[in-house]
């Protein structure tokens, strides 16, 4: 039975409210910043309105069927990608991410572009209120650390998404704009800010990061799954890294969050559970939903089972055939997805279609699977690939065995035959030849964390393009069919909201808006 109750703080705001011309990322005024940081126990149930915010909807003025917090994120940038495949329109939901026709909806307060920059600027200026205020609680200083670290930590996590769904990757665009900055509490009267370089945004989440983990090395421990803990906040700085490319700091930062207490890779049979557990031992990073608090219709799982009966049983979400074939009939994850079905057209049920997921799947009638934003498997490939950059090639190999070993039998053989290089020759779909070292680890990138929101930020980092079309392919919509070769395109990246450029004096769309 699931216990946790989220305290939901009127002094945070929880969703738009609309004022005047702009966003609105002030606090309510029916709780004063006094009462609520008066002591530890009062900032915890802040912070903690931040995290149930995760998961709920009320970042748009329509559309919440797809607005439903980091999870609804993580699924649009999958459906991007050429890895996801959406079997079918049903009811229009992420279907149009699938088609890449939402990115210019700057005017559509219920479209992407205004629902991430509402979404990660209102919790920026939440985090903001609790590192302002939170230092001053009474309580066991450690408590303190724990609360203002998570603050920190979140407010890095909230630019990184900024920082890479409004400006193309970190290299080469260091001196591009970035997002605006906000490190101090916001009210109506508060000026907005430039969009300032994407390295300043950077150097900031880099800052963040280095204060939260030095706050959560001198803490009390995570209390919840829910809450970024020091382990947590290493993996997120072993993210940045990544992007940044400064792989000794990737591989250090990885390993560090590894050293998570009980932390292991999950057995084989929850790798087939569903991935809908909080309770998984490698999860380091979720979010716990209680059964009358889930979303039903406006939930991860009711977008990505197609047999809960939901939204997905008319829109199944499917893996790429290519992807499909390069994993072993060897390999466990294979069970994660159908291969090419042959039930009888009159008995087949919605998930009964070529190459449907099973990775996720509803644990019960009322869609309250957990939600999983960070695991140690990413770990692990965030190491073999850091490591392979670096040319400690065999502890790339070491890093990725203790990954995949246990899950395909005989995987040591294959990775054998991988050349020692940190060249990447297997781009998308154009090739099913894995030559080198880095070829191995991307593949088991894209194969492990599948669904879980990497691959379009990935294909960004790398600069390799897509490829939908091939041979064979199961991107069946003539209208899905379509690859994005470009390395330095546009079309990942949102525009900036009109209501952005509406409020803020120093944000101007002739200059400052990003590319139709």
């Amino acid at each position: 039975m699931k216990t946790i109750q989220y305290l939901i703080i009127c002094f945070f705001l929880l969703g738009f409210i609309a004022c005047e011309d702009k966003l609105n990322t002030d606090p309510t005024s029916e709780t004063s910043k006094e009462k609520v940081f008066e002591t530890a126990d009062n900032a915890f149930a802040a912070i903690n309105g931040i995290y149930r915010s995760f998961y709920t909807t009320g970042w748009s003025e329509g559309y919440p069927t797809e607005n439903f917090g980091q999870a609804s994120v993580n699924l649009a940038a999958d459906i991007m990608s050429e890895d996801m495949v959406e079997y079918a329109p049903g009811s229009q939901w992420f279907w149009y991410d699938y088609l890449y026709w939402v990115r210019t909806s700057y005017n559509n307060t219920s479209d992407r572009p205004y629902v991430w920059w509402n979404m990660y600027y209102t919790w920026i200026s939440n985090a903001n209120y609790i590192i302002a205020f939170a230092p001053g609680a009474s309580g066991d200083p450690r408590e303190i650390n724990n609360i203002v670290g998570q603050a920190y930590a979140l407010r890095a996590y909230c630019y990184l998404y900024l920082a890479q769904f409004y400006q193309r990757t970190y290299i080469g665009h260091e001196n591009d704009p970035g997002v605006p900055i906000y490190t101090e509490p916001t009210t109506n009267e508060t000026e907005g800010a430039p969009r300032g370089t994407l390295k300043e945004t950077y150097d900031q989440i880099n800052k963040d990061l280095d204060e939260a983990i030095k706050l959560l090395s001198d803490a009390t421990p995570q209390k919840h799954k829910s809450h970024i803990d020091l382990y947590v906040a290493y993996g997120i700085k072993a993210r940045v890294s990544l992007i940044q490319e400064n792989w000794s700091e990737a591989a250090t930062a990885a390993e560090s969050a590894l050293e998570k207490p009980n932390l292991a890779l999950m057995s084989t049979t929850d790798l087939l559970s569903g991935m809908n557990n909080i309770g998984n031992v490698e999860w380091m990073w979720a979010s716990e939903i209680v059964s009358d608090q889930a979303g039903t219709w406006y939930s991860f799982f009711g977008h990505m089972d197609a047999s809960a009966g939901y939204h997905a049983a008319t829109a199944q979400k499917c893996v790429n055939r290519w992807l499909y074939d390069m994993i072993s009939p060897d390999d466990i994850r294979k069970k994660w997805f159908n291969g090419i079905m042959t039930v009888d057209p009159s008995e087949a049920l919605p998930e009964d279609v070529d190459y449907c997921q099973k990775k996720f799947r509803d644990p019960s009638t009322s869609l309250d699977g957990d939600l999983v934003y960070m695991r140690a498997a990413e770990m692990y490939l965030i190491m073999a690939e850091a490591k392979c950059q670096l040319g400690d090639y065999a502890g790339a190999r070491t890093a990725l065995k203790s990954l995949i070993d246990y899950k395909y039998p005989g995987y040591e053989a294959e990775l054998a035959k991988r050349t020692d290089s940190k060249e990447l020759t297997l781009k998308s779909t154009e090739s099913k030849n894995v030559q080198t070292l880095m070829d191995e680890i991307i593949l088991q990138r894209r194969i492990e964390l599948w669904g879980e929101g990497f691959r379009v930020l990935d294909i960004m980092r790398l600069k390799t393009g897509f490829a939908r079309v091939y041979p064979g392919t199961n991107h069946t919509d003539v209208t899905a069919q379509f690859d994005i070769t470009d390395p330095e395109s546009w079309e990942w990246i949102m525009m900036i909201p009109q209501k952005e450029f509406d409020g803020n004096p120093n944000m101007d769309p002739a200059k400052d808006q990003n590319p139709e």
